[in-house]
């Protein structure tokens, strides 16, 4: 089984929480998204939509983090994922349908906007222009476009903002009667939101966690559990999110000052 991950991106980091929680063996293959590796020719042909995570499985391509983790728990059974009843399933794959319509894409704004923007602004205007205009979907080329000339001030920001607090006030609510998201067990919902809930705690705004009393103590245990060691936080570069840390604070004051 091979990996073809990021170490920050947050898809990869789903996917290998899943992997340590089920103790599945896997060989890295690391994409340098900040180089373009994800448009090799070699990597589209594995993965045409040019994004990472892509499992390779006893030779079987597997794409989409989501599709990915659903493959993982149907293959791998030992340890399962998915509640055992219907209702709670239903809920598992509603909240991980919501995260990936909405969050996703609104956590891909905030992580530009703020913690890599810095870094592409020290890059020659063409290099820049080069990597946004390989993305595939229109749309999200020219959101990204806007949110690499414009940071935190881009249209499509405060709706991120917001996006984020209503998928954490849906985890809230639902953590106020059980320990996880689709009832007593840690499930792929857990798995799904986990990396967004990370990424606004490195770009310092922790305030949308720490606010939230359940979602509060649910990172504590989830942080807490030995797969997140072995699947997060020994991949994260320590420089990289100390910068991304450092860019949060630096434009506080200015998001706190954005109309919304």
């Amino acid at each position: 089984m091979k990996l073809y991950h990021n170490p920050l991106s947050s898809c990869s980091q789903k996917v290998r929480m899943v992997l340590s929680e089920k103790q599945l063996s896997w060989d890295s293959e690391v994409v340098d998204l900040q180089k373009g590796e994800q448009f090799a020719q070699a990597y589209v042909a594995l993965n045409p939509n040019a994004v990472v995570p892509t499992l390779v499985d006893n030779g079987h391509v597997v794409i989409e983090s989501t599709l990915i983790n659903e493959y993982l728990d149907d293959a791998y059974p030992d340890v399962a994922l998915k509640p055992t009843n219907a209702a709670s399933r239903h809920q598992m794959r509603h909240l991980v349908k919501r995260i990936d319509d909405a969050l996703h894409g609104a956590c891909g704004v905030i992580t530009y906007a703020i913690g890599v923007r810095p870094a592409l602004m020290l890059r020659p205007t063409e290099e820049v222009d080069i990597l946004i205009n390989q993305i595939p979907d229109p749309s999200r080329r020219e959101t990204r476009r806007s949110v690499v000339k414009l940071g935190v001030q881009a249209p499509a920001f405060v709706t991120a903002l917001e996006t984020h607090s209503t998928i954490f006030d849906v985890a809230e609510s639902l953590l106020q009667s059980a320990n996880w998201l689709a009832g007593d067990t840690l499930s792929l919902a857990d798995c799904a939101l986990l990396p967004y809930v990370i990424r606004v705690d490195h770009l310092a705004l922790e305030d949308e966690i720490i606010k939230r009393p359940a979602l509060t103590r649910w990172y504590e245990a989830i942080q807490a559990r030995p797969a997140f060691a072995e699947a997060v936080t020994s991949w994260l570069p320590e420089p990289a999110i100390a910068g991304f840390r450092a860019a949060g604070e630096a434009v506080a004051e200015e998001i706190a000052n954005l109309p919304r």
